[in-house]
Parts: structure tokens; C-alpha cells; sequence
């Protein structure tokens, strides 16, 4: 049995043509949420599009209450058992696509059509909750575009082009005042800056035990971006400082937070942490000035290239030299952070003491070889951690993404003796364990080293870049130690991608990886070229804040006055010069206005400028006769143009009435257009 066709009153029944143009509108808007929502949502929307057009064939009755409400809470319990409860951000945009998709079972007449964009529109709009990247602004353009055009074959125009048009026509005509809006109206918060799910951008905590950070080798998720102003640091100083992790157990460090530490000590919390946009601890000038473009992250975290001293913004200054937000970050942001790229220079309020605890009675073999290399050293520090970092570098000491496994009590007795084998976790717990067992305040501190610069001058930090090292306690200042250098200096002087890259383990969770293609050299121009035009689309558009939106109207305001004070200034013939010009363009924007008008007519307005023509010469329409009937009736005197007059009434009656296709509407409109030249070619001279 045929569909039955498209009747758009409402109460009417809709079509097969239109509800596939809203299931298509619903495909659109669910592929920009599927990569972040569960993918059974996709059989939820086949469920209802399928029985809509059964329905809709009759071999199916209409969906009652009892199976929509069945349906509904068929959703709600898959959302349940995927999220564990429905009031999360993920559950909530769940519920939400739900109801889009079955709302098609419910959409019979043009009203439930529009309700169905409608609810289409808000729902592309929570997109925007999931990412703010480049694709899915530009998708969810494509898809937005989709809605419009549906809205306008629902209110009555023609489907295809004519509907496009009209669409991408409203659309362009709401650009202006879209940008105009967001450059000058102060932002209240964002949709996106809703609460988000409890989610980490990148696989770093403040806890670490030996092969931690190795699997995140594993990931090519990014972390972070960064623009230097002014000079870039060298390969050996891209230490960017995350957690400073003080306390160990034997088998993991662990971060003791600033309330925490102030609490044990029964000191003041403002010793540990203070909030202010410049480091309360450090006096120095920065180094080094960097933007920072941060993933969205449900921990405080900011990193820094070394010890904060400044930042753009009021920030949580650690007396560990690490860099806290006062708040989560539900989007991305920029920061600017000033850092020494060095070491703290203060000592930590802790004390020394507690940078020298350890587990007692635990690995015996490496107290040792402690005491035994503090006995060559004679005591000195700097000579014992030299000693120590080069037996790291001698054989068989190796460097590995799948070290051993450590599940012994004395877990660094059995890397520096057994296994010897370890990633930068290994190296950096064992180092800091071994400076404890003599005397020497030591820490460890994990975040990133190195990260990937594009050719426009950023800088990309992702998950595979993360690190670890230790800072010791040497001549009132701390320094910086890092034991990966020894054993593999290649790892800090190239990076992870290019020293890791060809091991088996390296992006294992990301087989379908664009970093995976970088020596075919158009793939990776084309890579680097999408990654620019992401990274400037987040900074300038998704990043564009109050500071920037207030140099930009004092720009605007600064040029104003510039442009005002020269006009104050103009001599009389500036002046005439000016209303000359001004009067041209006048002229032209009004004869633009008038062949716009003309072409807007179209063929009604040529067959009324025939009319007028022909009113002239005695032979004007009578009252309440169609422009056809006229040239018909005055066909027959025409002498030599009857034909055409003839001609330009049967094209007038067919572009004015009937459901042409596009291609045949075009060519009687260029056969009106000979027509009426012929008309007033031929027409008789004395009449």
C-alpha cells in the first residue's frame, strides 16, 4: 500500500516522507551524543521509527498509553543500570534523548512534528555538555541546519531546494547578531559549566606506586595545551609539576593535602596552602609565562612548568610548590601561569622529618647498599646521589613500559635486586627511598615531561607524557632529580612519543590513534593541521572570557574616539569629498534595492511591467482579469506577437500554479524572459 501524501494542516495526518525527515533530524542529533551515551540508545530510536511506519502502513495499531509508558520505563531502567541511579549529569542527558527518540511513536500531525524539532534543538544543544570541539560545533551547524529545514516543510513550504534556501537564508540572517552577542554580552556561565560527572581528564593521582604511570603509556588522551609568551624551555626543563607526593608505606607514595598536613602538625593552614594570584612563598620572577588550555577535570589540579610563582587568576599556592583551581574545572579553560621552571627554593613547613620517614625494618638489602654508598660518598650528598644515579645507568638496569611484577613485603629490595627493570615510577620511588635511608629530605612529584610542539608554536601535552621524578633537600633549597635521565636520557631529550613509540604497549588503548600514522607525512601534516585549527577554535571561541571580551570593546571604544577626533579635524573640502562618496553609495545601495526588488518578483513582476507596457498603448487589463486571461484576450490583434503572447499566458498559468520540478520551472522562466522581448519587439507600430 502507497503513503499516503503530505498533509501539513493541523489535525492532519503526516506522511512517510516527513516523519523519515524528523527520523533522519533525530539520527543527526543522536550521533553527536552516541560517542559519550550508551549505544543501545540507537535501538531505542529503530524501536520507535520502525513502529511509527508500520503504524503508519496499517499493519500495526497506534501506540497506546500502556506502550509508552512501558517504553519510558524501559528507558529509565536501562539508564539505571548503566549510570546506577538516574541523577547524574550522563543519566539526566539520557532521560533527555529518551524522550526525543520516543516521542516519534506520539507524532501523527503537524504540531507533533513541531514538537519533535523543538525538543530536537534542545536536546543538540546538550551536546555541548559531552565537548566543544571544532566537529561538533561544525556537526551540530549540519544538524541544527536539518531541524530548521524540517520546521519550514512543516509550516507549509515546498520540500528540497526551496526549503533549503529558506532555511540556510534564516540561518545566515541570524550570524550577524549571533556574533555580536557573543563578542559583547558579558557571559553569565555557560551551559556546559554544569556539574559534571565525577571524571578525570588524565589517569594522573595523587597516589603512585611503581608501574602506575606506565600505564598511562598506554593512552593518547590529552591532557593539556600550552603557549609559551616570550621563550620556550628546552627539552631538559619541560617538567610540568602536578602532585608533590611526601608519604610512603612501603609499596605507594601518597599526597597528604595542605588541611591534612596542618591538622598532624597542629600548625595554621595558611602555612601550607593561601589563595592569591601570586605565590606567597616565592618572590622570584618568573621565567617562564605560559597559557595554559585545560581539559575539562573533576580535580583542582593546575600544572606548572616547575614551582608557580604567578597566575591571571586567584589560585590555591601550596607550600609543596604545586597549583591548585579553587574550584573543579567542568569545561576547558585558560590559565595563565607564571613558573621558575626550578625546584622550590623554600623549605616545606612539614620539615625535614617528616621527608625522611620510612617503613621500619623494611628492605634490608637496599639499607645496605645505602650505607655503603654513603660510606665511599664520606658523607657528602651530592657525591652519594651522583653514586646512585649511576648505577642506574650501568647494565643490567633497563627501561621498560612491562616491567616485572613487585608483589614482595620489600618491593624496592626487589627491583634494585631481582627485576632491575622499571619505568620512570620505578626509578623515581626507588631513588627517593634510597636518599631516605642516609639522612636527606627527599619527595617525589609526578605530572609531565616533555609534550609534542605544533608548528604554530603550542605545545601538547597528552597521558603517555606523564612522569615522574624527585626533588632532595640540598643546601636550603630543594633540586630537582631526575633518575630517568640516567638510565634513559632519550626519554627526556625526545620525549615519549619519539623514545617509546616502538614498543608494543605504547597507545595500546587507542588502536585507531592518528599518532599511530605519523611518519606517513601527509597524515601527519593533515593531523597537525586539524590539531591547530582545534586548539585556536578552543582558545579563541570556547575560551573567549571577560578579560578578553573587555579589551575588545576598549579597542573598539579606543578607535571610536580616534575616528571622531579626525572628523573634528576635517577642512570644508574633506567634507564635500565625503557627502560625495556618501551620496554614491547611497545611489547604488538604492539601485541594488531596486533590482532586488525586481528579481524577489520574479515572473509576477515582469508579467506586471508587460501590463503597464501595454496600458500605454490602449490595451491595459480589465477589472478583475488574471494577467493570462488579459494576454489571451489580447492575443488575436496583436498581429506579429500573438504567438508570444499566447506563449508567455500558458508559462505564466504552469510557473504561477503547477508543481513544476526545479530544472522545468528555470526554463519556462528564461522562456518568459524571450517572450516578452518578442512581445515588444513585434508588436504593431500603429494600433
Amino acid at each position: 500500500m502507497s503513503a499516503p501524501s503530505a498533509l501539513l494542516a493541523d489535525g492532519r495526518s503526516l506522511s512517510a516522507p516527513l516523519l523519515i525527515q524528523l527520523f533522519i533530524g533525530q539520527c543527526l542529533v543522536l550521533a553527536l551524543h552516541l560517542p559519550f551515551m550508551p549505544p543501545w540508545l540507537l535501538g531505542v530510536a529503530l524501536a520507535a521509527a520502525g513502529w511509527r511506519f508500520l503504524q503508519l502502513r496499517r499493519r500495526l495499531p497506534r501506540a497506546g498509553v500502556l506502550l509508552r509508558l512501558t517504553a519510558v520505563v524501559g528507558v529509565l531502567a536501562g539508564l539505571w543500570l548503566q549510570y546506577g541511579g538516574l541523577m547524574g549529569m550522563q543519566a539526566l542527558m539520557g532521560v533527555l534523548l529518551g524522550i526525543y527518540l520516543l516521542k516519534l511513536l506520539e507524532t501523527h500531525d503537524r504540531r507533533d512534528g513541531r514538537v519533535v524539532v523543538i525538543i530536537g534543538f534542545v536536546t543538540l544543544t546538550a551536546a555541548f555538555l559531552h565537548d566543544q570541539s571544532l566537529l561538533m560545533s561544525a556537526a551540530a551547524l549540519l544538524a541544527a541546519a536539518w531541524l530548521l529545514q524540517t520546521l519550514v516543510v512543516l509550516a507549509g513550504g515546498r520540500p528540497g531546494r526551496a526549503a533549503w534556501r529558506e532555511a540556510l537564508w534564516l540561518l545566515a540572517l541570524s550570524a550577524p547578531l549571533m556574533v555580536v552577542l557573543f563578542l559583547v554580552v558579558p557571559r553569565i556561565g555557560p551551559l556546559w559549566s554544569l556539574p559534571q560527572a565525577d571524571q578525570a581528564a588524565t589517569g594522573l593521582s595523587d597516589e603512585i606506586a611503581p608501574g602506575d604511570i606506565a600505564q598511562l603509556s598506554r593512552s593518547d588522551a590529552r591532557a593539556f595545551r600550552a603557549r609559551f609568551d616570550g621563550a620556550e624551555p628546552p627539552p631538559a626543563e619541560r617538567y610540568w609539576r602536578v602532585y608533590t607526593l611526601s608519604q610512603f608505606d612501603g609499596e605507594r607514595w601518597t599526597r597528604m593535602g595542605p588541611e591534612q598536613h596542618a591538622a598532624s602538625a597542629g600548625q595554621p593552614v595558611s602555612r601550607f596552602v593561601q589563595e592569591a594570584s601570586r605565590s606567597p612563598y616565592d618572590a622570584g620572577a618568573p621565567r617562564y609565562i605560559a597559557e595554559l588550555l585545560l581539559e575539562p577535570d573533576s580535580r583542582p589540579w593546575r600544572p606548572s612548568l616547575g614551582t608557580p610563582l604567578a597566575s591571571d587568576a586567584r589560585q590555591r599556592y601550596l607550600a609543596d610548590g604545586t597549583l591548585e583551581g579553587l574550584v573543579p574545572l567542568s569545561s576547558r579553560g585558560l590559565l595563565q601561569v607564571g613558573s621558575s621552571a626550578a625546584a622550590p627554593r623554600y623549605p616545606d613547613p612539614a620539615g625535614p622529618a617528616w621527608h625522611r620517614l620510612l617503613p621500619q625494618d623494611a628492605n634490608p638489602r637496599s639499607r645496605e647498599l645505602a650505607e655503603r654508598l654513603w660510606h665511599a660518598a664520606e658523607g657528602d650528598p651530592r657525591r652519594y646521589l651522583a653514586a646512585l644515579m649511576a648505577r642506574f645507568g650501568e647494565a643490567p638496569f633497563r627501561y621498560t613500559l612491562s616491567p616485572p611484577p613487585l608483589a614482595g613485603r620489600d618491593r624496592i629490595d626487589d627491583f634494585l635486586f631481582d627485576t632491575r627493570a622499571g619505568y620512570c615510577t620505578h626509578y623515581a620511588s626507588a631513588a627517593a627511598v634510597m636518599a631516605r635511608m642516609v639522612g636527606i629530605p627527599a619527595r617525589v612529584v609526578v605530572g609531565f615531561q616533555g609534550g609534542e610542539r605544533h608548528p604554530d608554536g603550542h605545545f601538547t601535552i597528552r597521558d603517555y607524557d606523564a612522569h615522574a621524578w624527585i626533588e632532595v633537600w640540598l643546601d636550603g633549597a630543594w633540586e630537582r632529580l631526575d633518575p630517568t635521565a640516567a638510565i634513559a636520557p632519550e626519554r627526556i631529550e625526545q620525549g615519549a612519543e619519539a623514545f617509546l613509540g616502538g614498543s608494543d604497549d605504547f597507545l595500546a588503548d587507542a588502536p585507531f590513534s592518528p599518532l599511530r600514522l605519523r611518519e606517513l607525512g601527509w597524515a601527519n601534516r593533515l593531523r597537525l593541521n586539524v590539531e591547530r585549527a582545534e586548539y585556536r577554535w578552543q582558545r579563541g571561541v570556547i575560551g573567549y572570557q571577560r578579560e578578553r571580551r573587555e579589551a575588545l570593546l576598549a579597542g573598539l571604544t579606543e578607535r571610536l574616539a580616534t575616528l571622531w577626533s579626525r572628523l573634528g579635524q576635517l577642512t570644508l573640502g574633506d567634507a564635500l569629498h565625503l557627502a560625495a562618496v556618501a551620496t554614491g553609495l547611497l545611489l547604488l545601495w538604492s539601485a541594488i534595492r531596486r533590482w532586488r526588488q525586481r528579481c524577489a518578483g520574479g515572473e509576477g513582476h515582469r508579467v506586471r511591467l508587460l501590463q503597464a507596457w501595454l496600458a500605454k498603448r490602449g490595451h491595459g487589463p480589465l477589472g478583475g482579469e488574471s494577467p493570462a486571461a488579459h494576454l489571451r484576450r489580447i492575443a488575436p490583434v496583436a498581429g506579429p506577437a500573438q504567438g508570444a503572447l499566447e506563449g508567455m499566458a500558458n508559462d505564466l498559468e504552469r510557473l504561477l500554479y503547477a508543481p513544476l520540478p526545479e530544472a522545468e520551472r528555470r526554463l519556462r522562466r528564461r522562456r518568459l524572459v524571450r517572450q516578452l522581448a518578442e512581445i515588444k519587439r513585434r508588436w504593431p507600430r500603429r494600433r
